[in-house]
């Protein structure tokens, strides 16, 4: 404990602790990951600790995973009490979703992270556009049927897991293009957010690697205390943001989404 206390100053804990409210709040009002908000602040400890940036981005992105994994839970549990998850919905969207989410999982080592990090940038300044523009900007009042309504669910699940953010990031967007509502959007998000995580988290839960300054508290690519520091205000948060986000104005949920992709896509841009 001694040595965990020397590891993780009270700055980083501070950090780590806010960071958290705003993953709850994030998961619970607009069914968001947090991923693009946790990643960036655990690579500055990590680096603090003497991780090398090439071996803190696997280990910052695994341990933002596990953070939402256990966030997304009390989130979507209370999208689920409320009635804001459409279980026909989800049905439909989930094997695309899971296929999508590992061919990401399993690409990502490979892809330059460059690349994959603008895409996705790209992708969330359109869909901030969109979100900004509301009913005026729809493809159509119901997704394709057959097989062309699973690519929309694939590309979501292998982006979300390529980049390390959470699905809802893009699936509430996606859906509203086919008149969805954002409430039910949003919902189906949070749950979105936990599908996608728990195979993220045991990928890198397996990752063993040999890496100067490393945690000692670490397993596989996953910082456990990170975690607990990250999830404990983010479990308390995330209901109490879900219940907001059920009674919350449409209009000021569709403003907030928008701006909230608007910052990720100028965040991943600079980065």
């Amino acid at each position: 404990m001694e040595s965990l206390l020397a590891a993780y100053p009270p700055a980083a804990w501070a950090a780590l602790l806010a960071t958290g409210i705003l993953i709850g709040l994030l998961a619970g009002l607009l069914g968001v990951g947090g991923g693009i908000v946790a990643v960036p602040i655990l690579l500055e400890v990590f680096e603090f600790q003497g991780v090398a940036e090439p071996q803190a981005v696997p280990l910052a992105v695994g341990t933002a995973q596990a953070s939402i994994l256990i966030a997304s839970i009390t989130a979507a549990a209370a999208h689920w009490r409320a009635g804001s998850i459409d279980r026909a919905l989800v049905r439909a969207w989930l094997p695309a979703l899971m296929v999508g989410a590992i061919v990401g999982l399993a690409v990502s080592p490979f892809a330059p992270t460059k690349v994959l990090t603008t895409l996705f940038a790209v992708v969330a300044a359109a869909l901030a556009l969109k979100m900004a523009a509301g009913d005026r900007l729809i493809i159509g009042q119901s997704e394709p049927k057959g097989l062309l309504s699973q690519v929309s669910p694939a590309v979501v699940g292998g982006l979300a897991a390529a980049v390390g953010v959470g699905g809802g990031t893009l699936s509430t967007p996606v859906l509203t293009l086919f008149s969805f509502s954002i409430k039910r959007a949003i919902g189906a998000g949070a749950l979105f957010n936990l599908i996608i995580a728990v195979p993220a988290t045991l990928v890198f839960l397996q990752m063993d690697r040999d890496v100067p300054g490393r945690p000692a508290d670490a397993l596989g690519d996953v910082a456990v205390f990170c975690v607990a520091t990250l999830s404990l205000p983010a479990l308390f948060v995330a209901p109490i943001a879900a219940r907001w986000s059920a009674r919350a104005p449409v209009s000021l949920l569709r403003r907030l989404f928008a701006l909230c992709l608007a910052v990720i896509a100028v965040r991943l841009l600079l980065r």
